[in-house]
């Protein structure tokens, strides 16, 4: 027989409702066929190469087998294959051992070991070729790895391409192409090494053990693998019958990612303490992604999770989807409403290739009626599922993602971006619903509390606060009693003459600085002490603290000494006589300002979230646990003339302002909210580059004459959120049904009338080519990044209509483009002269190789780019909320960054409201200069104040212009989201990460 004889499926999947698995579907019989074997597998163990060549051909006659793994293989195969000398092996495992050393003493098996030249990523193909006698050639690809795991308990998907298929041999060349380039080292990315002699020797030392080759065969076919464990690359195994609790190491061991040391202390805590909720409150940059990933991927192994969520904003659905697979091989779905049905749409391939139909109604009565629900059901393996909560936060919608029924349908939900989910929106509902319907809840946010308190309670909330602690008005008073009562003990002093004096002087200070009356100090500072006892005395492990505390404090007297060992759980209390709220007036200013100090780690707060910043880096770094570079920035905003373009700006910014104000007077209700979005939208569109403005005004003219169909709810509704963005909208109704939106009402027509009678004075000149200054600027900044040897480039911009725009005017003379996006990756093919669509994964790879290396990229796609090889980027705009600038920067300004300092390059039109805003932001702020620091928890509440000033909205100031106004306010708002975090203990570090200004 032959390859050809065989009839292959076209895409391998796990199926888990027969016994047969992908060792027996595909693997077996296609290593039965072929002469030779080459693969390329990220993870590679070798006792699994051994089962799966047990009694094929290749033991016996010339056949071969080539593989290039990752280069961490020597490593994880000695632990593997080489246990503690005094343990005797299995027998059958001996006969592994002897196998594989066999094959190596022969050179029928060859191993090499792959590393990026880049130094910065794992070497993680996962791609296999075989070869039978006539010369027919099979090569697979997708998830799997080569590993025992991966062919026969994991659930996994790739496809297969055949020589003798007219549509499939290109792909086979080229496969065949990239092994052989890579075991010559030829190829460009990867250096490729042969295995270390001492190891290989080591392995081919097992070929001696007693007994023929044929035996050790036989051995093996005999054991039976159901009743062992499925893999040895850890310590900690996993059972088919049953998962033990080691196995939560094997889940960091099957994921392309090394975690860091505070990632891992923080999944290795969340793992211990599920179904606890908890937040995840990690600074930018330092991977909650990967914390919740790693800890899904353990919870998933030892058995605790078989049906997740995810809620995630609109933008980043695909990217969460790709970062499960990637990093922790978790196939994850997200929902996809079409006009023919609802499908769920799987990780691998196109989405065509992957769209699962499923039955069901949003509104449908009970959950396994819904779309999801029905999805989810029906499935007899673990189950991810990914929804946007721009969309399930909907009327209609909750009950789709958070049933409201007794039990729960999902045993973890993780939300992204959870600091949206302020109190009295429709998030906030979304997640106390989710919350109810989930065994456990992760919320992920860098700001889980920006001016107050009160938004930390609205996230702390979701995680099982205390009695006492799970109001908000007494969750407030808590932190604010805390900050007076420090306040008025330093102002007081030691000036007073006795214990009760001390007590009164505070006392009168505190109900000044809480502007209180004269009966209401006492209670207040008696629920305060309440609840630290009550915190300290029913949760374990302040023991230390809580002494080391006492002995720290000079206490006047033994009475004061015994009511504060009381209070902080050192003492033993009796229910009869010791009330905590009249210890704490046993207590004097001393003991006070004790407790004052208690209640910055002695409360809720530190033990429901997860908080890092760079600090621990650097510490990590002096520790000799971190050798990523911490790179600095250079930021550098150029102001652009807009030249010959000016009199058509100027007519559209006009039109544009004079339209919203007449909507904003004229209109009433939703109507007013919709069209001032509109034309709101419309001036961000202008500040981007005039060709997007240029193709709004050009659809919008078609259509006001038009009778259109009344979106109002649907526009008001996307008027009401913070932070939208392009994928929003497009999610919501579309560019162009934005563009097409008219209000209705009787008072409307004069609105719409006066409109057309603007876009008519500048039709003609709307539609004459016009060069975009900025167009200029970036080739000369291209060409300037370039002499200074930064050639990795990525161009960031709101808007899809201006990434087409930069991209053809830029591949005249720079072929070497590609465009990153909600809808794909795309590059340009200078020998036809067009577009192609070659996927997300296929132009970030490029991009890291240096295949691709001009970068264009949406805000949409921001969050799905981690390049630490670029060497530059250049906002081509400025989004008003200033965290999506600092989100495109974080793509770049990441740990592990090749370059030392990160050149960042800022463009706005001279003399726009918006720039001037930005320049004076980083001139007196510095912001973009820190990665971290004071501004950040405000930054996303900039963005209002920099609509009002755009738009004439924040109310007239002769004596400042607009942007000193937006200034100092975000400077106001900063310091007081500092001291507000340092009330609440999340003030972990005093030090503010300067970047050095160049």
């Amino acid at each position: 027989m032959s390859l050809q004889n065989v009839s292959w499926e076209p895409v391998y999947e796990s199926e888990f409702r027969t016994n047969r698995t992908l060792m027996e579907t595909f693997y077996r019989p296609f290593l039965n066929e072929v002469i030779r074997y080459d693969r390329l597998a990220g993870y590679l163990s070798l006792r699994s190469l051994a089962h799966a060549l047990e009694g094929v051909d290749s033991l016996e006659t010339d056949g071969t087998v080539r593989v290039i793994a990752g280069a961490d293989l020597q490593k994880r195969e000695k632990g593997a294959m080489f246990p503690d000398a005094d343990e005797p092996l299995e027998p059958w495992v001996e006969s592994q051992l002897t196998i594989i050393a066999t094959l190596l003493d022969r050179g029928d098996l060859q191993i090499k070991v792959g590393d990026p030249k880049g130094g910065d990523g794992l070497f993680h193909p996962k791609l296999g070729i075989g070869v039978d006698r006539e010369g027919n050639k099979i090569s697979f690809e997708g998830s799997i790895n080569e590993t025992l795991s991966a062919w026969q308990y994991n659930y996994e998907r790739f496809k297969v391409h055949r020589s003798w298929s007219r549509g499939e041999a290109k792909y086979v060349e080229e496969d065949v192409s990239t092994f052989n380039a890579l075991w010559n080292g030829f190829h460009p990315s990867v250096d490729v090494f042969e295995l270390d002699e001492a190891a290989r020797q080591d392995l081919i030392d097992w070929k001696d053990t007693d007994g023929t080759l044929e035996e050790h065969v036989e051995r093996v076919k005999n054991h039976d693998p159901q009743t062992t464990v499925p893999e040895d690359d850890t310590a900690g195994v996993v059972s088919i019958a049953g998962r033990t609790p080691g196995g939560i190491h094997l889940a960091e061991e099957i994921s392309t990612v090394t975690p860091w040391p505070h990632q891992r202390t923080i999944s290795d805590t969340a793992v211990s303490i599920y179904p606890n909720n908890l937040l995840f409150c990690d600074e930018v940059g330092l991977g909650k992604t990967i914390e919740a990933g790693l800890t899904l991927s353990r919870l998933m192994e030892v058995g605790e999770a078989e049906q997740a969520l995810f809620l995630v904003p609109a933008g980043l659905v695909q990217q969460w989807q790709n970062e499960l697979l990637d990093r922790f091989n978790i196939h994850a779905y997200y929902h996809e409403r079409s006009y023919d049905g609802d499908y769920m749409i799987g990780p691998l391939g196109d989405a065509e290739d992957h769209r699962i139909p499923t039955s069901g109604a949003v509104d449908a009565d009970a959950w396994e009626n819904t779309p999801i629900g029905s999805f989810v059901t029906e499935r007899d393996e673990p189950t991810v599922v990914i929804e946007s909560w721009h969309t399930a936060r909907r009327e209609g919608n909750q009950a789709h993602v958070a049933p409201r029924i007794d039990e729960n349908v999902w045993d973890l939900t993780v939300v992204d971006e959870a600091h949206s989910a302020r109190e009295e929106t429709k998030l906030y509902d979304l997640l106390g619903q989710a919350e109810e319907a989930s065994r456990c809840l992760y919320a992920l946010t860098a700001t889980p509390m920006q001016l107050n308190v009160g938004e930390l309670y609205d996230l702390l909330r979701l995680c099982d606060l205390p009695e006492g602690w799970d109001d908000k008005d007494r969750f407030v008073e808590f932190f604010e009693t805390r900050q007076a009562l420090e306040d008025s003990l330093s102002t007081v002093g030691s000036r007073y003459q006795n214990i009760a004096d001390g007590q009164q002087q505070v006392l009168q200070q505190f109900q000044k600085e809480l502007d209180l009356e004269e009966d209401e100090g006492r209670p207040r500072i008696e629920r305060f002490g309440k609840l630290i006892h009550e915190h300290l005395t029913s949760n374990p492990g302040y023991d230390e603290q809580a002494k080391a505390l006492v002995e720290a404090t000079d206490t006047e007297s033994i009475q004061q000494r015994k009511a504060l060992e009381k209070l902080v759980g050192v003492r033993e209390t009796s229910p009869r006589f010791d009330d905590p709220r009249s210890l704490i007036f046993d207590c004097g200013p001393t003991e006070w300002s004790a407790l004052v100090e208690a209640s910055q780690w002695a409360t809720p707060v530190q033990s429901r979230i997860f908080r890092n910043t760079r600090a621990v880096l650097e510490q990590c770094q002096d520790l000799g646990l971190l050798d990523d570079t911490v790179p600095t920035r250079d930021v550098e905003t150029k102001r652009i003339e807009l030249g010959d373009a000016a009199p058509l700006y100027d007519q559209v910014e006009q039109y544009i302002d004079e339209t919203y104000k007449q909507s904003q007077k004229v209109l009433t209700g939703k109507e007013k909210l919709a069209l001032g979005f509109v034309m709101t939208t419309y001036r961000q569109r202008l500040t981007s580059s005039l060709h997007a403005i240029k193709q709004s005004l050009q659809r919008r003219m078609e259509k006001l004459d038009e009778k259109v169909e009344d979106m109002t709810e649907e526009v008001s509704e996307l008027s009401r959120d913070a932070g939208v963005t392009e994928a929003t909208i497009d999610e919501a109704i579309g560019q162009a049904s934005l563009d097409a939106y008219q209000p209705s009402s009787r008072g409307a027509a004069d609105v719409i009338q006066a409109e057309r009678t603007a876009l008519q004075e500048f039709v003609d000149d709307l539609r004459q080519a016009h060069t975009d200054p900025k167009v200029a600027q970036l080739r000369r900044d291209i060409r300037s990044l370039r002499q200074s040897a930064r050639d990795n480039i990525i161009i960031f911009t709101q808007y899809h209509d201006t990434l087409e725009h930069i991209r053809e005017t830029l591949t005249d003379t720079h072929p070497n483009v590609g465009t990153y996006s909600g809808g794909g990756g795309m590059q340009y093919d200078e020998t036809s002269g067009e577009w192609v669509n070659v996927g997300k994964e296929a132009i970030k790879r490029d991009f890291t190789d240096g295949d691709t290396n001009i970068l264009i990229c949406t805000d949409s796609a921001s969050e799905g780019l981690n390049l630490q090889t670029a060497d530059a980027l250049i906002n081509f705009d400025l989004p008003w909320n200033p965290m999506r600038v600092e989100q495109r920067i974080g793509r770049i300004d990441r740990i592990g960054q090749k370059n030392e300092v990160v050149k960042i390059i800022n463009y706005a039109y001279k003399d726009s409201i918006d720039g001037d805003i930005y320049e004076e932001l980083e001139g007196r702020l510095q912001l973009f200069e820190n990665v971290v620091g004071p501004m950040r928890p405000v930054l996303n509440s900039i963005e209002q104040d920099i609509k009002d000033a755009v738009m004439g909205s924040s109310g007239p100031d002769a004596t400042r212009e607009p942007s000193e106004q937006v200034v100092e306010e975000a400077d106001s708002r900063a310091k007081r989201a500092q001291e507000k975090a340092e009330e609440t203990g999340q003030q972990v570090s005093q030090k503010r990460y300067r970047r050095k200004r160049r």
